[in-house]
């Protein structure tokens, strides 16, 4: 099981290797992956399942645009081979950037890095493609706090959103994307400048995903309608009239309910916040859209 008890002494081991005390170690979050700061450096400890090839990926690739001088959070320079491999868990080590409490990444900011980001050619590293149906079926099955009725719920409403899927004929088209761009994933260097973190996902896909990822976060998470026109003004480019946005958005929901109802515990904070995203879903027609809690 993927809590702080597995991942302490993943993390100890870590530390002796930087020669650094783990009683200094701060939980920063457990969650998709456990990470903690260590002084001037975050280590990101990945469950098993995550795999030292994907790992691997997020090495090359983070290098690689920062070789391009693209704003992403850097891995430390004190590790000198990515990622480690302790006790069968993938382990990378980054520069410990705070998150931007004082002045919170913009979803401007988040246009602007897009809109970089997008425009790039694509790295010399082979990647997946984004395949959030396969995705969304997988956590569905592999969930542990839903019941039959959610399962149905789910996949009835993922067999309507695969169809249109599969015939979407995308108007910006597939490129490099960090498929959950959000201000969680986003960071401030020490001079102010916003980059992205968190490249687990990073795949090739369209790039209305991510957009559709910004729309979602706006309208579940705040900042509404008008955080998302300041993201559509950095962007350059209107997502809202393309008139099959809106199921993009659907499925992004659709995989935010699902991966999280695969992460999370019974009788924990987390799976209370997936059943209420559930009974969202389930009495959505006519409702106001809710607030949900970030997880």
């Amino acid at each position: 099981m993927f809590v702080e008890a597995r991942t302490r002494p993943v993390l100890a081991e870590v530390c002796r290797r930087l020669e650094r005390s783990a009683a200094e170690a701060q939980l920063l979050r457990h969650h998709t992956n456990a990470v903690y700061a260590v002084g001037e450096v975050v280590v990101k400890i990945a469950p098993l399942e995550f795999g030292l090839d994907r790992s691997r990926t997020v090495v090359a690739v983070v290098e690689w645009l920062s070789a391009k001088g693209f704003p992403t959070v850097n891995l430390s320079s004190q590790v000198a081979a990515q990622p480690l491999v302790v006790d069968g868990h993938a382990v990378t080590v980054w520069q410990r950037l705070d998150p931007a409490d004082d002045k919170p990444i913009t979803a401007a900011e988040l246009g602007q890095l897009l809109r970089e980001l997008h425009g790039f050619p694509m790295p010399p590293v082979e990647l997946p493609r984004l395949r959030p149906v396969e995705s969304v079926r997988r956590s569905v099955e592999n969930a542990q706090i839903i019941d039959d009725r959610d399962r149905d719920l789910l996949l009835t409403r993922l067999e309507d959103l695969s169809l249109a899927w599969s015939s979407m004929a995308f108007p910006l088209g597939a490129s490099l994307i960090q498929s959950d761009p959000q201000t969680r994933n986003a960071l401030r260097r020490f001079d102010g400048t916003p980059v992205l973190a968190d490249w687990d996902g990073i795949a090739v896909g369209p790039r209305e995903w991510d957009i559709a990822t910004i729309a979602v976060h706006c309208r579940r998470f705040g900042g509404g309608q008008s955080a998302f026109a300041d993201f559509t003004a950095s962007y350059g480019w209107d997502a809202t009239t393309w008139p099959e946005f809106e199921q993009v958005c659907q499925l992004r929901e659709l995989q935010m309910i699902a991966t999280n109802a695969r992460k999370s515990r019974p009788g924990t904070p987390a799976a209370a916040e997936v059943h209420r995203r559930l009974d969202d879903l389930r009495n959505e027609d006519g409702a106001e859209l809710r607030r949900w809690r970030i997880l």
